[in-house]
């Protein structure tokens, strides 16, 4: 088992704190190891560009670049994060800076923006989302209201999936021809029906997609999957 980032260094009065949803995604990244070296061998060129959208505490992007060596077998990976939050980019930063070894891949920073709106397109190799998957009434978009940050970290309106079916129909344009999503789901979110609206072409193009890692069981309150989703 490869050692989760520490977090002692933060509050979590703003940012989401590690559950979970957050370990079952670093526990399928590990043992998505053998199929990132494959599809991401050290040859690659330009190095894999890995993106996490909603870094929150910075948990996965701290840990996708200090476990480059280990994940995809060379250090020769790029990072970087985005999230809404005014204090998620910040918290990833020291998040990182906390972890980071001489062996770590490159992180690029942390920056304020909606998903991946301000990323050019067609470059981005690995793209890994724990998002808002709670159903609520609305999508709180900031945070303003009594729910405050941690409302929009958790909040995906109806069936918790107003926010993954705005990435999952940026998928197209936002990876590059290789690329490769994760993209954690609870049962809620009717995963395999969204599986098959993914395969079907019904968010822009016909994608290879597969359940690579799941809770097994509640983790919490919700039974959770990850999704890999890629090009044919």
């Amino acid at each position: 088992m490869l050692p989760t980032p520490t977090t002692s260094h933060l509050t979590f009065d703003h940012i989401y704190e590690p559950s979970e949803d957050t370990f079952l995604l670093l526990d399928t990244l590990a043992l998505q190891s053998p199929f990132l070296r494959s599809r991401f061998p050290q040859t690659s060129s330009p190095p894999p560009l890995v993106l996490e959208l909603g870094s929150g505490s910075g948990v996965v992007t701290s840990f996708l670049t200090t476990q480059s060596t280990t994940l995809f077998g060379h250090s020769s990976v790029i990072t970087l994060s985005t999230d809404i939050s005014p204090h998620a980019p910040d918290a990833t930063r020291r998040t990182v800076a906390a972890n980071i070894t001489k062996e770590s891949g490159c992180f690029l920073g942390a920056v304020r923006m909606d998903l991946a709106v301000g990323v050019r397109a067609g470059v981005v190799d690995v793209l890994v989302f724990n998002p808002p998957y709670v159903p609520t009434e609305v999508v709180v978009e900031d945070g303003s209201g009594e729910e405050g940050w941690i409302g929009v970290a958790c909040g995906g309106g109806v069936d918790g999936m107003e926010v993954t079916v705005r990435v999952l129909r940026g998928l197209n344009e936002c990876l590059s021809e290789c690329g490769v999503a994760y993209i954690l789901l609870c049962e809620r979110n009717k995963p395999e029906a969204v599986a098959e609206q993914l395969r079907n072409g019904e968010y822009g193009v016909k994608w290879v997609v597969e359940k690579v890692g799941t809770s097994g069981r509640k983790g919490g309150w919700e039974v959770l999957g990850i999704w890999r989703v890629m090009r044919w």
